[in-house]
């Protein structure tokens, strides 16, 4: 009885998806119930497992959509898309933020002569 078989640890075996298909759902933003549809497995064994992967994915996909506004903005000079990133961007406003107007001014009365 002293054979060296590894024990039975019990549970599925892990399964071992494609990381390459996991970040390219990621850069598309498929959420975790979509990818593990894609990839036959419950979204779990994706959070669990694959997190990091998924969030490199996404990351990925806001660089590309930032450099693609950024592109369009600039270089195609898209009024509508400069107009959105100087308000997100910038924090300007359609409206001007005149403080002036709004503060009350002060009373003086010609009694004090």
């Amino acid at each position: 009885m002293s054979e060296d078989k590894p024990k039975n640890k019990g549970g599925r075996p892990k399964l071992e998806l494609d990381e390459e298909t996991i970040e390219k759902l990621a850069e598309l933003h498929c959420n975790l119930k979509e990818i593990a549809f894609v990839m036959g497995c419950h979204k779990d064994t994706i959070k669990n497992n694959y997190q990091h992967i998924v969030d490199r994915g996404m990351a990925k996909g806001r660089m590309k959509l930032r450099r693609a506004m950024f592109r369009n903005a600039v270089e195609k000079d898209h009024a509508v898309m400069q107009i959105f990133l100087a308000k997100n961007l910038l924090g300007m406003a359609d409206v001007p933020q005149n403080t002036e107007d709004s503060v009350i001014l002060p009373w003086e009365d010609d009694d004090t002569k």
